[in-house]
């Protein structure tokens, strides 16, 4: 099958200093199952690595406190018998998020974080954010399925359970990891998910390329009579799943940043069509299937005016390209949230002053789109809003959406 911050915070509870003990000390575990991901010639492949080494003098390589920056590793084999820790069997429910640099160990791309050019400076602040992500999972509901984008690795959604677990009530073993290391050199980010029922199959990723500018791209970088180029999609994965008697293929994606920049504009189109042929390609096959895509597509919907109005009207075709995977075309969840005013997921700081002033600087580019199937099947859907953006905030810079779908047997 397929902003600059600044290190000031404020403690909301006591309970709050207790977590963050507990997060600190999730950097003394020793990571012993290192492994590196292997490669593989065709273009869309599981994250299957190489059995994990043992390491007996963790001293001698210096993890016993502050463990070196970690080798890639995936976490995305399916369990031979995938199960389903749903609370409520007759619901599907499903969360995206962006959780900005969910790093705990230094990452594995050119920037170290925690460290100076992160916006999280040091384990103290790496900690606080990481608790700041599980409060906000639980604000959330702590959905079945969680889409999360920058994301370090696997070792960091496995920490991130363990908060959960821990400090948060959700039940223990109820969520595991999933996770394909990606090819973001730069930032060394990545996509995973959290999931309370279990893939089919194992989680796999791709690395085709599309030839841009895309047939009919408005982006205007690339000029008449130059040569075309290839682009890829660093960060993505494609999993299906059982849902009772539904067969889902889920998709997430986190696309090059900067939507009113042409030559981002140009391989932001690349990446939707990379991922757009991949869905569609699994929908010839399995054409009963639902689809749901999910990520920060770092681009706005032309079928949709957000919060900050008209000025965010898309110069790309990603969104578009995307919908057209599918045959009705997918449907953007946002297009439920009937109060405008509502319509943002992320904080583009315009004016510069370091608060959130709403109007303009209140953006719509997280998305997440379904067949219409699962359109047929929905309970609810909204954004969560549920704290205030300024520079020094250990919150993340983009808000979560939810969604809760009718997935009772049909009889």
């Amino acid at each position: 099958m397929v902003q600059l911050r600044k290190s000031t915070h404020s403690v909301r509870s006591s309970a709050f200093t207790g977590l963050l003990c507990t997060a600190l000390a999730l950097y003394a575990l020793p990571q012993v199952h290192a492994r590196r991901s292997r490669s593989s010639q065709v273009a869309l492949h599981s994250g299957e690595s190489e059995p994990p080494s043992q390491v007996d003098d963790l001293a001698s390589i210096g993890l016993t406190f502050w463990p070196k920056r970690p080798l890639p590793k995936a976490c995305a084999r399916a369990p031979d018998e995938p199960g389903d820790r749903r609370p409520n069997k007759d619901e599907l429910t499903i969360g995206n998020f962006n959780a900005e640099w969910l790093f705990l160990f230094g990452g594995t791309g050119n920037m170290v974080c925690p460290g100076k050019g992160c916006p999280w400076k040091d384990r103290n602040m790496a900690a606080s954010h990481f608790i700041k992500v599980a409060e906000t999972i639980t604000t959330m509901g702590q959905p079945d399925i969680v889409h999360l984008s920058e994301v370090e690795g696997c070792d960091t959604l496995d920490k991130l359970i363990g908060v959960l677990e821990q400090g948060y009530g959700a039940p223990v073993g109820a969520y595991k990891s999933y996770l394909v290391p990606g090819r973001d050199t730069a930032l060394g980010q990545n996509v995973g998910f959290i999931s309370k029922v279990d893939p089919q199959e194992d989680v796999a990723r791709t690395d085709d390329r599309a030839i841009y500018p895309v047939p009919g791209s408005r982006c205007g970088w690339t000029k008449p009579g130059a040569p075309s180029r290839l682009a890829g999609s660093s960060k993505n994965y494609f999993a299906t799943f059982l849902v009772n008697d539904i067969k889902l293929l889920l998709a997430g994606t986190h696309m090059i940043a900067y939507p009113d920049k042409p030559e981002r504009c140009e391989r932001r189109e690349a990446q939707a069509a990379v991922i757009a042929d991949v869905i569609r390609a699994h929908v010839e096959n399995h054409p009963a299937d639902e689809v749901l895509v999910m990520g920060d597509f770092n681009d706005y919907d032309d079928e949709i005016l957000d919060a900050a109005g008209p000025i965010d009207t898309p110069i790309s075709q990603a969104l578009a390209l995307l919908r057209k995977s599918t045959s009705p075309p997918l449907h953007n969840l946002a297009k439920q949230w009937m109060n405008q005013t509502e319509r943002y997921t992320n904080w583009y700081d315009r004016n510069g002053d370091c608060m959130d002033s709403g109007g303009d600087e209140h953006v719509l580019i997280d998305h997440v789109l379904v067949s219409d199937g699962l359109r047929n099947r929905l309970v609810s859907t909204r954004p969560i809003h549920s704290y205030k953006e300024y520079c020094g905030t250990l919150d993340s810079d983009h808000w979560p959406i939810v969604a809760t779908f009718n997935v009772k047997r049909q009889d």
